[in-house]
């Protein structure tokens, strides 16, 4: 399997403002991912500092829909709940493949020309 066939999956993350308990969230995420051959992939802090823009953006990989699962089901998620409490105001998990860039089916869409 290529790494292009990897389902990501990508956490935006509201904080509550208590920055310890925020880390220690990502970071029980983080430890959970060997469970489930995940990887993280990225962490990223949003360029937009707008009231709705999330604190931070982290993307984990995953080879199948089956280690999704079990990642998302993963019961250890529930024991972090107390912590979720105190350190998530908001969160939004979004999924998708990697697409090949000579992929033929994929979907084009040019916002502006290049310069």
């Amino acid at each position: 399997m290529s790494e292009d066939d990897r389902i990501e999956l990508t956490y935006r993350l509201w904080s509550t403002g208590a920055a310890e308990s925020f880390e220690e969230y990502i970071d029980h995420l983080r430890s959970m991912l060997p469970r489930h051959r995940g990887v993280m992939e990225r962490r990223v802090r949003p360029v937009d500092d707008g009231p709705a823009a999330p604190d931070a953006l982290v993307v984990f990989s995953f080879p199948d829909v089956t280690s999704v699962d079990g990642f998302l089901r993963d019961p250890l998620r529930g024991d972090v709940e107390d912590l979720a409490g105190r350190a998530i105001s908001r969160s939004m998990i979004t999924d998708g493949r990697h697409r090949p860039a000579n992929d033929s089916d994929a979907d084009v869409v040019r916002l502006r020309e290049p310069e």
